[in-house]
């Protein structure tokens, strides 16, 4: 037990001194403005999503991230009509990471434009700009230095700096990306239907300094993200949505794939008064870190997913295996089942 409390009083000292990475949330593809500002408006017409995640409660105090974000396109006017339009996304989200209390919070705003090349085919190019604000509680935390050889020694001194009681600070981040995207219809979920989107982004590109008590420069990691995804009409009623990410930040990197499968109960129909429902699961691996099943519900605009991460690390003797539950909600528009025309495509 006391070796146990050890390890976990330098883990949560790790973290809080080299938290230099960024929120790591597994729906990836229901955070599309995290990942990439190109994103926006490159799906929908409109769509508004919240995310909730918790993790490694059974190490520690739990991790809880909290997001919300909303991105458009614009309609274009009849002098740009068979150029491209703009689109526009804002998200939030604040992190609470462990005992340290580790809170972040940020706020950015992306600004995208998409050509057609095609009817089928556009490109975008978007640019992002946020701040963010760091804090952190350290009078939870334990100390290698009130070990006394023997077991933890609560009134032992910390050995830290008297002018160390804190730490609260802020930085602007800029991202930029790029995103390619085909559809063969307006409509998502029927017959051979197919959507295909492949993007690249560039993260931190003012490297924002980190540092909590100016000493030396602590610089965030650039980050690059790679990412696909699909909804691939089968037949009638079976949809494929496989999604693919890649991330490097630093010497960090990050592999997940896999794929959900939605199964159509009911199409939409205005005159019937039926709106639409899908039930999807699914099954993603992150590389050499975890299995995830998936669990989806779609009705008419709205869906709802869930995914539970099984970590298979080397981090599953601390965890036992338990690993980090996600929900989503998102809404969008068009209905994916109805096929109205989106203003996403020059006609």
């Amino acid at each position: 037990m006391k070796i146990k409390v050890s390890i976990l009083s330098l883990f949560l000292a790790f973290t809080l001194f080299c938290n230099a990475q960024d929120i790591h949330l597994t729906q990836a593809n229901m955070t599309p403005l995290l990942v990439n500002p190109a994103n926006a408006g490159a799906e929908y017409t409109m769509r508004g999503i919240l995310n909730y995640r918790t993790q490694w409660g059974s190490v520690s105090e739990p991790y809880v991230t909290m997001m919300a974000g909303y991105d458009m396109n614009f309609k274009p006017s009849s002098s740009v009509k068979k150029f491209g339009y703009f689109a526009a996304g804002l998200y939030v989200y604040n992190d609470l990471a462990g005992a340290s209390e580790m809170k972040t919070t940020q706020v950015n705003l992306s600004v995208a434009y998409h050509v057609n090349l095609n009817a089928k085919h556009t490109l975008g190019a978007g640019v992002q700009a946020g701040y963010f604000q760091r804090s952190a509680n350290i009078d939870k935390l334990t100390w290698g230095n009130q070990f006394d050889g023997y077991q933890y020694n609560e009134a032992a001194a910390t050995g830290e700096s008297p002018d160390f009681n804190g730490i609260s600070f802020g930085s602007t981040d800029y991202t930029t990306g790029l995103v390619w995207t085909f559809r063969n219809t307006e409509k998502y979920f029927s017959g051979s239907d197919i959507y295909l989107s492949s993007g690249i982004s560039f993260h931190h590109l003012s490297k924002p300094d980190i540092e909590t008590q100016g000493l030396t420069p602590d610089e965030l990691h650039y980050r690059y993200i790679w990412h696909g995804n699909g909804i691939i009409g089968l037949n009638e009623k079976f949809s494929v949505l496989p999604y693919l990410f890649y991330s490097q930040q630093g010497s960090i990197n990050e592999a997940m794939f896999g794929s959900d499968v939605l199964y159509r109960l009911n199409d939409a129909n205005k005159y019937a008064g039926e709106k639409g429902l899908a039930l999807g699961l699914g099954f993603y691996y992150r590389w050499n870190d975890a299995v995830i099943p998936s669990l989806l519900f779609q009705y008419a605009n709205y869906m709802l997913g869930f995914t539970y991460d099984v970590n298979i690390s080397s981090l599953n003797n601390a965890t036992n295996k338990n690993g980090g539950f996600e929900i989503s909600l998102r809404y969008v528009y068009p209905n994916p089942f109805a096929g109205t025309k989106s203003q996403s495509r020059f006609r």
